[in-house]
């Protein structure tokens, strides 16, 4: 009989403490926050609209950041024959419930309010709908849904170096050999063949990357494969297993465009 009382004084203090538990984690909803607002911190790379895979040229990137800056990148249009990708980090988030509120001023000078509604989070992936937008206190409705995913891996030291390859994916009219050289700065080299088989230095690329993870973002001006003129950018995701590099991007018409390329001493000599 005693030990009946004691396993039964054992079941109550069991239950007493889970419904305690329970009680407190529902009726503390600033516990909640605080770490919905934890788990939105980093960088998130936008890879779907609408459950749909984005072309990679159009992801942008969203970085919320521990003192509650947000910084933000994407491709801008400059006028009508520049576009370049351009990170801006004039703006402050905050995290209330499921509400992420970001406001600031962009690269014009126009003030930016922002409501987005968190539909799901975990530590990979942020998915949610725009509850409000407004620039210069202009409002632009936007019915789509964002899905992000967090990229974490500083990937700086693998990248940097001298890399030559080409297109393998067949589908750019790109069929040529190339060097491309990356530093610590930010800044790059492009080297080209011309008709005689010669290695030039392009003079006037104007060069710029980005690195977030596993995204890479390249600046430049005047594409030679297009024959195109002004500033331009584009996006890659982009692995690397030893000496070797893979680029990956999804274009128009749901194309794949791919390049391969090793890592390699010396820039190319004539």
């Amino acid at each position: 009989m005693k030990s009946s009382s004691i396993q039964y004084g054992i079941l109550c203090l069991i239950i007493l403490s889970f419904l305690f538990s329970a009680c407190s984690k529902d009726s503390n909803p600033a516990e909640s926050q605080k770490t919905y607002s934890e788990m939105a911190q980093g960088k998130w790379v936008n890879t779907m609209i609408n459950d749909k895979p984005v072309q990679t040229d159009s992801s942008f990137i969203m970085e919320l950041r521990s003192d509650n800056i947000e910084m933000y990148a994407t491709g801008t249009k400059l006028d009508e024959n520049n576009i370049s990708w351009i990170e801006g980090t004039g703006y402050i988030y905050s995290v209330t419930g499921d509400v992420i509120t970001i406001k600031g001023t962009n690269i014009t000078g126009s003030s930016v309010n922002m409501n987005l509604k968190i539909l799901s989070l975990d530590e990979s992936t942020l998915r949610y709908s725009v509850s409000s937008f407004s620039i210069g206190g202009v409002s632009y409705p936007d019915s789509k849904i964002y899905t992000c995913k967090k990229t974490s891996e500083d990937c700086s030291t693998k990248f940097t170096g001298i890399w030559y390859g080409k297109s393998t994916s067949g589908n750019t009219g790109d069929v040529n050999c190339h060097y491309w050289e990356y530093f610590n700065d930010g800044t790059y080299n492009y080297y080209y063949q011309d008709g005689s088989g010669n290695w030039i230095k392009k003079s006037d690329n104007e060069g710029r990357y980005f690195l977030y993870g596993g995204f890479f973002v390249s600046n430049y001006s005047n594409d030679l494969v297009s024959g195109g003129t002004g500033k331009a950018y584009e996006c890659w995701n982009f692995t690397i297993k030893s000496d070797t590099m893979t680029w990956t991007g999804l274009r128009q018409n749901n194309k794949t465009v791919t390049y391969k390329m090793v890592k390699v001493n010396t820039p190319p000599v004539n």
